[in-house]
């Protein structure tokens, strides 16, 4: 018996598809490089954000301008992977890919900062319907 009892019942997860992997990764590199005709063709007809302070249900074209106006923060932006994986509930009504990496920039002023990063991205299709983002800054040297 589980000490702290889960909210529902557990979903048995299973390895789930490379190709959703690969599908949440290139939405990732279409956002750092600006490109958002590629972006688009990877998120769902909504998306779901759920990050430190916002939670909200997006369409995809305010999705798109959501991005858009938050990309200028970042100068230089790159991406350090760390790991991945992709899981799909035993009924299949449930898929999602963790990915974890290091997330560097520079700020306007060109000061470099970075900060560790996970996300679980639930998946429709192919397509990004949902990013949980969960972030921790490093200390400052």
């Amino acid at each position: 018996k589980l000490p702290i009892p889960l909210e529902q019942p557990y979903k048995n997860w299973q390895i789930g598809s490379t190709e959703n992997v690969v599908a949440a990764m290139n939405s990732m590199k279409a956002y750092i490089d600006n490109d958002y005709t590629a972006f688009a063709a990877l998120i769902g007809d909504s998306l779901e954000l759920n990050f430190d302070y916002l939670h909200a249900k997006l369409s995809r074209d305010s999705a798109i301008k959501f991005f858009k106006a938050d990309r200028p923060k970042y100068n230089d932006l790159s991406v350090t992977m760390y790991d991945y994986v992709s899981v799909i509930s035993a009924d299949k009504k449930s898929e999602w890919v963790t990915l974890w990496y290091k997330q560097s920039w520079k700020n306007d002023k060109g000061v470099p900062d970075s900060m560790a990063v996970t996300d679980d991205i639930r998946m429709e299709n192919g397509k990004m319907v949902e990013l949980d983002e969960k972030t921790s800054h490093f200390p400052k040297k």
